[in-house]
């Protein structure tokens, strides 16, 4: 079986082969096309191997944004709203406009590569890998239902996952923070993330009912998020679904801020998480205050419960961690800090006796 290459007058490039014949001799022919007579060429012998070997898939004039929008319609059932809500984002913000108008069965792993080339300048590589596993997932769905062969990310290197290092306040620069904010409303969600040390949608997804002024606890039953529109959830899992001891301190301020309401809203908090994320923003800028994001208050939370010697079941019961090991890998490199820190103090400790 052979084929050839040619241009058009429109200079694409054309890769044909002859498939068979009918009963009056008439040619029955299959097309690839591409940008430059190296991608046509390739797939045009993807095509013959394919026809040789009895594997070929042929899903049409499909393109692959209207693919996309029916592998989403049969698969969104079975996902959270949020993650739904989520994929739909990647896929009409970022995918089809780069993707979207190549047929199926034309996109190749360079297409793939050249997407995420695109997107490295835009995105950070973590949130570059979040878009190659949906189109991986997408992918995977037609080659299981026949419509392609292989998987075209599957060839594309990824780029490397980084760990995100949290810029965490030292206790006087949280002090000072909350001393800026002392009776006004941003003490509020300042105090849930760095003294309780809440998720940013835990706390704005916080109800009064959740909070109990007599037993000073507070209960995590729900969690806010956002990417279209507001949404409620329950916690990410079981353990981020917990009930924890507040210190006396919250439990006032939280009272005091409950009484001087005329009327109370079912929710603690009025903003919704971003919103509320661009107004810190402001405000740190407005106290001239390194730049922190609030969750990093969250962090500071779980620092100082290893500095004073909470245990590190408790703490990650009180943090919403499912085992431990997620607690010391977050914050490996504050255990090394505080490490060094013990052997100096042992060290001055031991100079002293033979002083």
């Amino acid at each position: 079986m052979e084929g050839s290459v040619y241009q058009r007058k429109d200079h694409r490039w054309v890769g044909v082969v002859d498939v068979e014949k009918n009963l009056n001799g008439k040619r029955k022919q299959k097309y690839v096309y591409g940008k430059t007579k190296k991608e046509a060429t390739i797939k045009l012998n993807n095509l013959i191997y394919q026809l040789q070997n009895n594997i070929y898939r042929d899903s049409g004039n499909l393109k692959f944004g209207t693919y996309l929008d029916n592998w989403f319609e049969q698969n969104n059932a079975c996902w959270q709203e949020t993650t739904a809500a989520l994929y739909k984002m990647y896929i009409e913000k970022h995918i089809k406009p780069l993707l979207g108008n190549f047929l199926l069965k034309e996109i190749i792993p360079a297409h793939i590569t050249e997407f995420k080339n695109q997107k490295l300048k835009e995105n950070s590589s973590n949130t570059v890998l979040k878009y190659l596993a949906l189109l991986h997932g997408a992918f995977d769905y037609a080659r299981k239902n026949n419509l392609i062969i292989l998987n075209p990310v599957d060839n594309v290197n990824r780029p490397k996952k980084i760990k995100y290092k949290p810029v965490i306040y030292n206790e006087s620069q949280f002090f000072n923070l909350l001393e800026r904010v002392e009776g006004t409303f941003d003490e509020i969600p300042i105090l849930l993330a760095g003294a309780c040390g809440f998720r940013r949608g835990e706390i704005f997804g916080l109800r009064w009912r959740d909070i109990n002024f007599k037993d000073k606890t507070v209960s995590i039953c729900q969690t806010n998020v956002r990417f279209d529109k507001p949404l409620i959830k329950k916690p990410k899992n079981e353990t981020s679904n917990r009930n924890i001891n507040v210190p006396d301190f919250v439990i006032d301020v939280l009272d005091k801020y409950k009484s001087s309401l005329k009327v109370i809203p079912e929710k603690v908090c009025k903003y919704e998480p971003q919103s509320y994320s661009d107004r810190f923003k402001l405000l740190l800028e407005k106290f001239e205050m390194p730049h922190i994001r609030l969750h990093d208050l969250r962090h500071f939370n779980a620092v100082i419960m290893m500095k004073y010697g909470v245990p590190d079941k408790v703490a990650a019961q009180r943090l919403g961690h499912s085992n431990t090991q997620t607690l010391r890998e977050v914050y490996q490199h504050v255990l090394k800090d505080m490490d060094i820190n013990a052997a100096g103090k042992i060290n001055n400790m031991l100079i002293g006796m033979n002083s």
